[in-house]
């Protein structure tokens, strides 16, 4: 039986979309019964359940999934997606976050390149931040790099098919603002 190129790629869109929302950032979750948890043990993402400001607790509640084009050999990995970053595990993310800064940017966006991914002490000055929390992003401002600002900086949520909840969000910043420490 032939399909049509259109219908092809139609189905082929359709099917992407469905493997994206069902493992996307921040899945589904039944509040952590499902899994035999507690609803305190449940992803925030999900359903606003607690994430604490750990890495580990972010890494596995949103930020994981985003190694779905941040990895070596992800399938969503493009040429023009930024170099350095490496969500393939809990331990390459943390330290290509914390010790990282963005490379090979291209287009607009390589205004932001040479910019550090986590500050420190500074979420409003972290890259990571801005481009998961709209916030974070309308304001951004380094003296460093003046035209790397809410006109450069990309959304990403909407690329992993789902944005971070409140909770995770005010999780990231405090965990940024007391100093990004892996646990």
């Amino acid at each position: 039986m032939k399909i049509a190129r259109s219908t092809r790629s139609r189905i082929s869109r359709r099917l992407l979309s469905l493997i994206f929302l069902a493992g996307g950032c921040g899945g589904f979750s039944l509040g952590g019964d499902d899994l035999g948890g507690s609803p305190d043990q449940a992803r925030a993402g999900d359903m606003g359940g607690a994430v604490t400001a750990s890495f580990t607790s972010l890494y596995g509640d949103y930020l994981g999934n985003c190694g779905g084009c941040h990895a070596p050999g992800a399938p969503g990995r493009t040429t023009d997606i930024e170099a350095t970053l490496d969500f393939s595990s809990r331990t390459t993310a943390y330290t290509t976050l914390t010790s990282g800064m963005a490379a090979a940017l291209t287009g607009p966006p390589m205004a932001c390149n040479g910019v550090p991914f986590i500050a420190k002490g500074k979420p409003a000055s972290s890259l990571a931040l801005a481009v998961l929390d709209e916030t974070v992003r309308t304001s951004f401002d380094l003296p460093a790099a003046p035209s790397c600002d809410r006109l450069t900086i990309s959304d990403e949520t909407v690329k992993v098919g789902s944005a971070p909840s409140p909770v995770f969000l005010a999780s990231f910043r405090d965990w940024i603002q007391a100093g990004a420490l892996d646990d």
